[in-house]
């Protein structure tokens, strides 16, 4: 190893081991447990290269494998550690997944792919106080062509993710109880009279829920790109055309890009983002914000900085106004403050109204965050926002469980733990790029279950949804061929089958009333009474008394 980063937390060393195929191991001690896991992380000199400075390929099929043991302390009487691989300056991750271990050594596979140049190697271990022990540590790679699912892989066994789990009872409870409701049909004939025995039939095509992704360049010319799309959401946000610089530079661009979506089916956009306090994309050259905005002329100058802000708001804003349903007024607040260094953070306030202003009050404007909606500081910057009274509406959760995953408990716990905000919540980036199918197959059903049982939550969203144009290496829905994995068959299976009401049929009493209960959503209605047939289309909402007249001529 060459290095500890966060040293006032724990230490490494190098010492003896006996009995195992290795002769040394890494002994990781954990002595005070940090907020956050990257806090504390062992670092190497070593890469996956094949060869010294040889570089990573994206195509690359890599398998990493060591053992590893608890020697005293833990967690439950387990150790932890997560293992990352990511490019060295842009951290996009090329592995980044946790395992656990007891006493007694355990061997851990996990293959991944390769980002390119994703060469520095580092591992977690603040996850409790304990000592752990790491050796035989290998990564081999097999180059483009190999199949991965021949790799041998660890599986983690998570006692929530099992179907029997205790909390999924309260969960479909409250689905049925907050998702669903009665939908009342009265049909009456010209004269205003109840028609009795009337067939009523509804048959639900979209959901109130807003199911979505990010989508990319591919949605205006990619035709499998586009089909897909269409055929599993009903919402989407851009991945980076309405950020601020890209937006400034090629408006038409992102007047092509929302288009497109629209086109493909995506009924509730999202805007992402009118302020991120950030320069440089992961890449590290692309700008997000414009480089004028880092320079002296405009943070030294308050009024030109103001003047700055309130016309990209308004350019923005106005270009969309009436299309956006919602708006990432500021993103990633805890960990970008480059604005708010300088003018404080009384700026939210203006940037808000500003917000409310130009893109309308039916614009549901959010604070959109990342992991750091574990920390305290998240904690205290919206409850600041709402002390100063900025015009807010809801939180969005980016929820990108890439090697870390939150158990159902304390994703719930996370939601209840922000309702005393009285603000609307949203899953606005989900993505579990973890190579185990099997696991993101069950992992990705118990995150959407949490979600769509929380009364808060209005919507869930995926940071890419095929692995053909993903940010991630493994997206949760479809692999390069566009085969369905496990999450995506999860995915499908729960919006369009056990969320969805179709052929639910009702026959109208004395009174000429039908009630049916349902998912609130938008419906195709048939009635049939004495020959004749009404059909139509209509939106049970919740909120709404939802009864419908019916008169048949």
């Amino acid at each position: 190893m060459s290095h500890t980063q966060g040293p006032e937390f724990g230490k490494y060393e190098i010492v003896d081991v006996e009995g195992q195929p290795f002769k040394k191991a890494l002994r990781l001690t954990c002595t005070s447990v940090p907020e956050k896991d990257s806090k504390l992380i062992a670092k190497t000199n070593a890469t996956p290269e094949t060869t010294p400075g040889g570089g990573v390929a994206k195509e690359d099929q890599m398998l990493l494998a060591y053992r590893f043991r608890l020697v005293e302390g833990g967690k439950d009487g387990k150790a932890t550690v997560k293992v990352q691989i990511q490019h060295p300056e842009s951290y996009k991750k090329a592995l980044f997944a946790e395992a656990t271990a007891g006493k007694e050594w355990k061997i851990v596979y996990m293959p991944f792919k390769g980002v390119k140049d994703a060469t520095d190697i580092g591992i977690r271990f603040g996850y409790a106080e304990q000592v752990v022990e790491l050796g035989g540590i290998e990564i081999i790679n097999f180059g483009p062509d190999f199949d991965v699912t021949n790799l041998p892989y660890t599986s983690e066994e998570y006692a929530e993710l099992k179907l029997d789990a205790e909390w999924r009872e309260d969960a479909y409870k409250r689905i049925e109880q907050l998702r669903k409701g009665d939908f009342t049909v009265v049909v009456k004939d010209k004269d205003g009279n109840v028609v009795p025995n009337a067939e009523v039939e509804l048959d639900m095509f979209e959901h109130e829920f807003q199911f979505g992704n990010a989508y990319k360049g591919a949605i205006i010319s990619d035709e499998d790109y586009i089909k897909y799309h269409n055929m599993n959401f009903n919402a989407g946000v851009n991945e980076h055309v309405l950020k601020w610089a890209p937006f400034e530079n090629k408006p038409e661009s992102a007047r092509s890009h929302v288009d497109a979506a629209k086109k493909a089916g995506v009924k509730y956009l999202r805007g992402h983002a009118i302020f991120w306090e950030k320069d440089f994309g992961s890449d590290g050259k692309t700008y997000l914000t414009p480089e004028y905005m880092f320079t002296d002329e405009v943070l030294k100058n308050k009024e030109v900085f103001d003047e700055k802000c309130r016309q990209h708001t308004e350019s923005i804003c106005t270009a969309f106004k009436g299309e956006m349903n919602d708006w990432d007024v500021v993103n990633e607040i805890v960990s970008d403050k480059k604005f708010r260094e300088v003018w404080g953070n009384g700026v939210f306030k203006q940037w808000f109204d500003w917000a409310r202003e130009y893109a309308g009050e039916d614009c549901v404007l959010y604070y959109n965050e990342t992991g750091d909606v574990w920390t305290e500081e998240y904690h205290t910057l919206i409850q600041e926002m709402l002390d100063n009274d900025v015009d807010i509406d809801a939180l969005g959760i980016q929820s990108h469980y890439d090697g870390g995953l939150k158990m159902p408990s304390e994703l719930m716990g996370l939601y209840d733990s922000l309702e005393k905000y009285g603000l609307r919540l949203k899953v606005t980036e989900y993505s579990c790029s973890i190579a185990d199918s099997k696991l993101q197959g069950n992992y990705t059903r118990d995150v959407m279950i949490t979600c769509f049982a929380d009364e808060l939550m209005d919507g869930f969203l995926m940071w890419g949804f095929y692995d053909g144009n993903n940010f991630k290496a493994y997206s949760p829905m479809y692999d390069t061929n566009w085969n369905l994995k496990p999450a995506g068959k999860v995915y499908q299976d729960l919006v369009y089958n056990k969320w969805w009401t179709k052929d639910a049929k009702a026959t109208t009493d004395s009174e000429g009333k039908a009630t049916i209960r349902g998912f609130y959503g938008d419906y195709d209605i048939s009635v049939n009474a004495n020959g004749k047939t009404y059909t139509d289309m209509v939106a049970f909402y919740k909120g709404y008394d939802n009864v419908l007249e019916i008169t048949l001529d």
